[in-house]
């Protein structure tokens, strides 16, 4: 019986109705593949795109007002983008107001690591809590104010050596690195 089917699939008269049939198929699965593909599209966040940068192992460049960071992401959180710059780490405030620009720079072949955690970007200034020689980014002072950063609950403080303290609304914090030679 079955060998009777396979012939009739075979028979002039329905060979062009099956090539319609299969022409058809592929022509819906294209749709629903570009289909699908869109719907990722435009439901990723920022965050998974720098995820999908820092498991790939792709080099970024971040403009930050007029200051350029250039590096591998290394971290990301909510509010907080991480990149490994030649002169050390530099955490990114992601937070409306601030004017940024991320361009993948270099795409790499090889490499990448994996998140180790979520956090915040005042969770990442936490860690240079009390530490001499930080710059630290701001919506008025892109270039950066170099000193002691001391971290408040909604504020950072920046003391500089000879005493001066400038005290910083943390939603107007920009960025912060180790202080840059």
């Amino acid at each position: 019986m079955i060998i009777q089917m396979m012939d009739g699939l075979e028979h002039p008269d329905l060979a062009g109705v099956a090539a319609e049939m299969r022409a058809e198929w592929r022509a819906e699965q294209e749709v629903a593949t570009e289909d699908a593909a869109a719907q990722w599209r435009h439901g990723r966040t920022l965050e998974d795109w720098l995820g999908e940068r820092m498991h790939a192992g792709d080099r970024v460049a971040v403009l930050v007002g007029d200051q350029r960071f250039a590096g591998y992401v290394e971290e990301t959180g909510d509010d907080l983008l991480a990149v490994r710059a030649a002169f050390g780490r530099v955490d990114v405030h992601l937070v409306a107001g601030l004017p940024i620009t991320i361009e993948m720079y270099d795409h790499a072949t090889a490499g990448g690591t994996r998140a180790r955690s979520r956090r915040t970007f005042r969770d990442a200034l936490l860690e240079r809590d009390g530490h001499e020689d930080q710059t630290v980014g701001c919506l008025h002072e892109f270039e950066g104010l170099d000193g002691t950063l001391h971290v408040g609950k909604d504020f950072v403080s920046v003391v500089a050596k000879l005493g001066a303290e400038t005290v910083i609304p943390l939603q107007s914090v920009a960025w912060a690195s180790a202080r840059r030679a």
